[in-house]
């Protein structure tokens, strides 16, 4: 399966609708429902609509979704396009397959969407209601078990558990906050490894694993240093084993054992990445931004290199194809595309100045592009 990059921050000029925000147009349309219950109308214009992702499935289907719960798929490299089932009237960033039939779509409202089907209909399987009260828990159990601690603790160690229940009852105060405000955040990217161990990633720090197909999901967010929760905007796979979360403030975080464990590297730029996409070398990475930062590193994030791209539009989606190719795509139309591995790019500029928020490419070598203004399709080798 060709693995597409996609923009989970909602990408500053793009729309106001998103992940910083956690409040959907659906959420506004539908003051008096709960659009977690609505399933997504059946639109003749949802091609049309504002799309936050696409993907390529090995077989070649293609699937795309967007704002109101649209999902479509295309079995013939994007000429057409049919509205899947979806059960959730909420805004779809991000879908992640791990063959032909098995994938899962997340968005506003901490929604997890799962299918079986290569993506012809969809199920919930969480959503932000679930999330916050799993968190609830975890927090309350956490300071107790540090009430317990100092109740024992020798003078030595008493002011280290002191201050660290004092930020436990702050994360817990949030929490409940989250809890009486509802499924307001957004997750905004999700990976598989396989069948059954997957995670999501979202606003405000949220990180979830399963190990069983979606069917429970636990908070794992306490395995990251990101004590302020800066948003996760983007989890990727880059290599085997290796994970890159990449987020706001110029977070940049590692993992090379599959997100069993995380450490935060040293970022070259403080402002916000939407996407990493590997550079098809072993280490080789790119992480990418706003105002048209790009950043180029050959150990897998120890160092980096700043590559200039010729342009200050903000980068919201990245894909590396198989022939090599690497293309950028972002606000205003932006596109970029590098034949070397991302130590070079050129830059052009689509006509119609369509804000670009997601790529891959068909099994015809065309390229598909979604953004704002919906669906777009590119003649093979087109900028």
């Amino acid at each position: 399966m060709v693995k597409t990059v996609k923009t989970r921050a909602l990408k500053s000029l793009l729309l106001p609708l998103v992940a910083a925000s956690g409040f959907s147009l659906s959420q506004q349309a539908l003051s008096f429902s709960d659009v977690l219950d609505t399933p997504a109308v059946k639109s003749p214009k949802a091609a049309e609509s504002l799309l936050l992702d696409v993907d390529k499935l090995s077989g070649g289907r293609l699937v795309a979704a967007g704002e109101r719960g649209h999902i479509l798929y295309s079995d013939d490299n994007g000429k057409s396009w049919v509205q899947a089932d979806v059960p959730v009237i909420v805004n779809i960033i991000s879908a992640h397959f791990v063959n032909d039939s098995i994938g899962w779509a997340v968005g506003h409202d901490g929604v997890v969407l799962k299918t079986t089907n290569g993506g012809q209909s969809w199920i919930r399987q969480f959503d932000g209601f679930k999330a916050n009260e799993q968190t609830l828990v975890q927090r309350q159990k956490f300071v107790e078990e540090l009430e317990a601690q100092i109740e024992e603790a020798s003078d030595s160690k008493l002011e280290e558990l002191e201050l660290a229940l004092e930020e436990a009852q702050f994360a817990l105060e949030d929490a409940q906050f989250d809890v009486e405000g509802g499924s307001t955040k957004p997750f905004l990217d999700v990976w598989f490894k396989d069948e059954n161990y997957g995670l999501v990633v979202g606003a405000y720090g949220q990180m979830f694993q399963t190990t069983d197909g979606g069917t429970t999901w636990h908070n794992v967010a306490d395995k990251l240093d990101n004590p302020d929760r800066f948003h996760l905007n983007s989890i990727e796979q880059t290599q085997p084993g290796a994970l890159v979360v990449v987020g706001e403030a110029g977070l940049i975080m590692r993992s090379t054992d599959n997100g069993d464990s995380w450490e935060t590297l040293d970022s070259p730029y403080d402002g916000s990445f939407f996407g990493a996409v590997s550079t098809r070398q072993l280490n080789g990475l790119l992480v990418y931004g706003l105002r048209g930062h790009v950043f180029r590193s050959s150990d897998l994030g120890d160092t980096w290199e700043q590559i200039e791209v010729n342009t200050e539009q903000t980068l919201n989606s990245g894909s590396a194809f198989k022939d090599g190719t690497i293309m950028l795509v972002g606000n205003n139309g932006v596109v970029l595309k590098s034949y070397d591995s991302g130590r070079n790019f050129t830059a052009t500029v689509r006509e119609d100045r369509s804000s670009l928020v997601g790529i891959t490419e068909s099994n015809d070598g065309g390229i598909v592009l979604v953004g704002q203004d919906g669906l777009y399709l590119a003649l093979p080798n087109a900028e």
